[in-house]
């Protein structure tokens, strides 16, 4: 079997990616997603439910797997999910269930407890993450205020219009006219997904952008403002909401 079998049968990768997707997970264990896959892409990939082995799942699967998902290995299991950064699937596992004690957040990540404990600690050092104590005297640990909303662009569970919206309210704190720079660093997207998604929100009327006097700002605050296709510059947006009158 070679990578030019996927030419006459559908993206192995983008099945992956559904699958992954429908499950809401980051990752699987090869056995997992073994028993998640078709029996039709099980025998198109010479596979069985009942006596294929983890390796013999990563040697099949290996070939098929680009940019978009990887191979991830534990101490005791190997894994197949969406392309991150180990740093990054420790930073989603906190947003995602916040206040977890660092034994829950732990288990069943794709990593070494070396890597684990060396890239918690990164994020605790570097402010990403922090750390209280519960009645218990457990630490939990949750994102900081600053990368608390980022979200993943693989997420398609995910409504961005949603956490744009929240961001939108939180920023602003019950003004109307808030400031795009302030939510941008809030949610702390992409650049790309935030400008397509304030995009979306103009093109339905969801959102209102106005311009100002730049003169008081930072470069970094003009940066993080919104440069429109006529050339213009909005500094701040109003929600009114899809079917507001406004």
């Amino acid at each position: 079997m070679t990578v030019r079998d996927s030419e006459t049968f559908p993206d192995i990768e983008a099945q992956i990616s559904e699958l992954l997707k429908k499950k809401k997970r980051n990752y699987l264990t090869a056995t997992q997603l073994k028993n998640s896959l078709s029996a039709v892409l099980l025998k198109h990939l010479g596979l069985t439910k009942t006596s294929s082995r983890p390796a013999d799942i990563l040697n099949r699967l290996k070939p098929y797997l680009g940019n978009a998902i990887g191979e991830y290995k534990s101490s005791r299991y190997s894994y197949i999910g969406f392309a991150m950064s180990l740093k990054d699937m420790i930073k989603d596992k906190i947003r995602k269930n916040p206040g977890i004690s660092s034994k829950n957040l732990a288990k069943d990540l794709p990593m070494s407890k070396k890597e684990f404990i060396s890239h918690l600690n990164n994020l605790l050092e570097s402010g990403e993450a922090v750390c209280t104590f519960n009645e218990n005297c457990i630490p939990c640990l949750k994102l900081s205020a600053r990368v608390g909303a980022q979200i993943r662009l693989e997420e398609a569970d995910v409504d961005v219009r949603c956490a744009f919206e929240a961001a939108y309210r939180t920023v602003g704190k019950g003004q109307k006219i808030v400031r795009i720079h302030r939510i941008r660093e809030y949610l702390n997207w992409p650049c790309r997904q935030f400008d397509e998604t304030l995009k979306s929100l103009m093109a339905d009327y969801t959102i209102e952008l106005h311009g100002g006097d730049p003169s008081a700002m930072s470069d970094k605050e003009i940066k993080g403002s919104f440069a429109g296709d006529d050339g213009l510059l909005y500094i701040n947006l109003t929600w009114w909401g899809k079917n507001d009158e406004h």
